[in-house]
């Protein structure tokens, strides 16, 4: 029996996520972690080279910004295989930089690197190396509290562009979420605690030198949890885990919550249940390089460029804003003897290849 997609997600939230949750899990074989599909194997075609990633930190170069509940869950695990995870969790307590009453953030100064070096260096920057991430055997020490980016991002999808849009729409209804459940769980633990307001790409000396805040300003946050961050992090984790689905959709059903969740569903069918669109063209937003025997296309992710045959190519520019597809197939096969089998067409559509031409 196939998993459900709230397998994705910690335990803490039980049975108060939305039916959308019920579903069948999205497999992405392409994405392959424990041989990460971005490593050069030798095999890759030249003009499909996206760049790749370093083997020894693949992907895991960003830090993620966890949720205070998400941390006091992650505390809670007693279990011995979780070890790692708790001390790198701790280490970052202690060292209060990124501490605030609802996250455990990444330093501001990262943050700000990060966005800048984004498209040069992820996957490459050993300065961009998650804090959680273990070297040996290459896995997060945290994985069953990750994050929602860290649990929707794949570098390639099995089913193309049609993957990357169900999953970047899941994910803006869990960064949602986390948002909503984060702010209900620091009010219900201690209304007094202050969530600072931190201007995304504006540092303090502090930041800029990897130190935390001063004394008074972490207490003027914390108020008399100073010292007892860990314990507040717990707090909020059976907060959020005490919830209902009732509760919880007042929370997070708000009428942003509701439109994401709406949109997440949505692109899941899109995703399981596809159909040919009436018409359909070449996407003309995709680049397209010759290789020898056809071209490299890139439909969707630099991460996921695709080689098409001269022949198939050939076939995908017959289809226009004009004609219907039945059309565009049967005089591919009157006047040119193509075959272009619909589930081959399909698959084009799915991957962002091709694209559905509006009403």
């Amino acid at each position: 029996m196939t998993d459900p997609l709230r397998r994705l997600l910690p335990t803490l939230y039980g049975a108060a996520l939305p039916d959308l949750f019920d579903r069948p899990l999205v497999e992405e074989p392409r994405a392959t972690c424990s041989d990460c599909a971005m490593c050069d194997k030798g095999d890759a075609n030249a003009g499909l080279r996206a760049g790749f990633f370093k083997p020894d930190i693949k992907c895991c170069t960003y830090h993620p910004t966890l949720p205070g509940y998400l941390v006091g869950a992650a505390l809670r695990d007693t279990s011995p295989e979780f070890a790692t995870g708790r001390e790198r969790l701790r280490k970052k307590l202690v060292a209060r930089i990124g501490i605030t009453p609802g996250w455990l953030a990444a330093p501001r100064k990262q943050n700000v690197l990060f966005e800048a070096a984004r498209d040069s260096s992820f996957g490459r920057a050993e300065s961009l190396v998650c804090p959680y991430y273990v070297r040996d055997g290459g896995k997060c020490s945290i994985w069953p509290y990750r994050e929602s980016i860290c649990a929707t991002f794949f570098c390639k999808h099995a089913s193309g562009k049609a993957g990357h849009t169900f999953w970047t729409a899941l994910k803006r209804y869990m960064i949602h979420m986390e948002r909503k459940l984060t702010h209900y769980a620091v009010r219900t633990v201690d209304p007094d605690v202050i969530e600072p307001n931190l201007p995304m790409n504006k540092l303090t000396t502090e930041d800029l030198e990897d130190r935390p805040p001063s004394t008074d300003t972490y207490a003027g946050w914390w108020k008399a949890w100073v010292g007892q961050e860990e314990e507040f992090y717990k707090a909020c984790a059976a907060a959020v885990e005490a919830l209902s689905p009732a509760a919880f959709a007042e929370i997070v059903h708000d009428e942003e919550g509701a439109s994401r969740l709406a949109d997440a569903a949505a692109r899941y069918k899109d995703l399981t249940e596809p159909r040919l669109a009436p018409r359909l063209r070449l996407n003309p937003d995709m680049p397209v390089t010759p290789a020898e025997g056809g071209v490299a296309v890139i439909p969707y992710s630099r991460y996921d460029p695709l080689f098409l045959t001269e022949d198939l190519y050939l076939a995908l520019q017959q289809f226009s804003s004009e004609r219907d597809v039945a059309t565009v197939l049967a005089d591919l096969m009157r006047e040119h003897d193509v075959e272009l089998p619909e589930p081959l067409l399909l698959s084009m559509q799915q991957a962002g290849v091709m694209t559905p031409v509006p009403d």
